[in-house]
């Protein structure tokens, strides 16, 4: 009953799915300057209707810890609180002083009543200082198993599950193993900008790719524990071949990834020149392990490789798999990874599929399916507390 008056004071009445909600106050684990995803794709769309005040866990630096704060695309204010490293232990997700800052713009935009949006469970307290506002947890990764989580992050998820008012799943894997929490649980698989990818079947290739010669096998995405480095070595012995990593390196030590002549790292790219950097692909791979930060993971990339025409080629994925199994080429081994790339050629029947399935994921629809979750969680509450009023 708590949950539904919270969600009725906030979320309901007319005026927009989610007023008189005034603003969104997001909980982000993530970078917004990093690679573009499921949480910019949404915020951005939500703040066409509503001002979205972000915060980020904190960056560690060196020297006197500050609150950086910009705004990345309209009516959206993002907070980075960046933390002196030599200073304290700072467990927590949320810097000291934080929450007062998150008040203050979030006043400055008019928001009075905000729901409050997660996307870690490691950031409660910004619910806690709300506490009359609904908690939607937007779960996009199973985050308690990555590489070097938080001991008590799995416990506090189950926390944050009770708690919240609506669950966002954003793949079949993370859904069923969280459906437990009832109906508020909803399994919202990520979308695409189909004709903004789409651009890579007609698009110059950018100048680095344009140079090499023979097939390109390619892979976009942060460049982390979840990739199996030793099918891209075997990558790079195919002759006359090239493999190029497009993305941003995390929690690992740069110096331990293979090198070759023909292994390019890109580095993070802006989110408007990805259609070009795949138009300069032959393959478009998705090399995963088969470890624990990758049995729930449902990747965006593979609608955006879908959007732009290539052939995909990838490890058995879950999600993939169940999913999408007829429009991709999987492969267990190295070798047969390899293999499954060299042979890779394209197959318009596969790719018009491919194209069809994209163009039904886009991230407008994602985000209309989303609010239309809210109104149904909150519409009750909101007749019975008018019922009674």
């Amino acid at each position: 009953m708590v949950g539904e008056r919270r969600a009725a004071r906030a979320c309901g009445g007319g005026g927009g799915v989610m007023a008189p909600c005034d603003g969104i106050i997001v909980g982000l684990h993530l970078r917004w300057n990093g690679v573009y995803q499921r949480p910019q794709h949404v915020l951005s769309r939500l703040a066409r209707e509503h001002p979205v005040v972000v915060l980020e866990e904190p960056l560690f630096a060196s020297g006197p810890s500050r609150f950086d704060v910009e705004e990345p695309v309209a009516n959206v204010t993002v907070i980075r609180p960046v933390v002196d490293a030599d200073g304290p232990f700072l467990a927590s997700k949320i810097a000291p002083g934080a929450l007062a800052v998150v008040a203050r713009h979030a006043a400055a935009r008019g928001i009075e009543s905000p729901a409050l949006w997660l996307y870690t469970p490691m950031m409660t307290a910004l619910a806690d200082a709300f506490p009359e506002s609904p908690v939607i947890y937007d779960c996009m990764d199973d985050l308690a198993s990555f590489a070097f989580a938080p001991l008590e992050m799995r416990e506090r998820e189950r926390k944050l599950l009770e708690r919240a008012d609506v669950v966002f799943c954003g793949g079949p894997s993370l859904y069923h193993a969280r459906a437990e929490h009832g109906l508020k649980v909803h399994c919202v698989p990520s979308g695409v900008e189909f004709r903004r990818l789409a651009a890579a079947r007609t698009a110059a290739p950018v100048e680095p790719l344009e140079l090499l010669e023979g097939h390109i096998f390619g892979y976009v995405g942060v460049i982390d524990e979840r990739i199996d480095y030793a099918i891209v070595r075997r990558l790079a012995c195919v002759p006359g071949a090239h493999v190029v990593m497009v993305g941003p390196v995390a929690k690992i030590d740069p110096r331990a990834l293979p090198q070759a002549a023909n292994i390019h790292y890109a580095g993070q790219v802006e989110y408007g020149e990805l259609a070009r950097w795949m138009a300069g692909f032959d393959v478009a791979m998705m090399p995963f392990a088969n470890n624990a930060s990758t049995r729930s993971i449902s990747p965006t990339k593979l609608l955006e490789y879908f959007a732009a025409g290539r052939p995909v080629v990838t490890t058995p994925i879950r999600d993939v798999v169940e999913r999408y199994g007829g429009l991709v080429t999987q492969a267990r081994t190295p070798e047969e990874f390899v293999r499954a790339c060299v042979e890779a050629r394209p197959d318009p029947r596969r790719g018009e599929a491919a194209s069809a399935v994209a163009r039904l994921q886009s991230w407008d629809a994602i985000v209309g399916t989303m609010e239309r979750a809210i109104l149904d969680a909150t519409a009750p509450a909101i007749v019975a507390e008018r019922a009674g009023a």
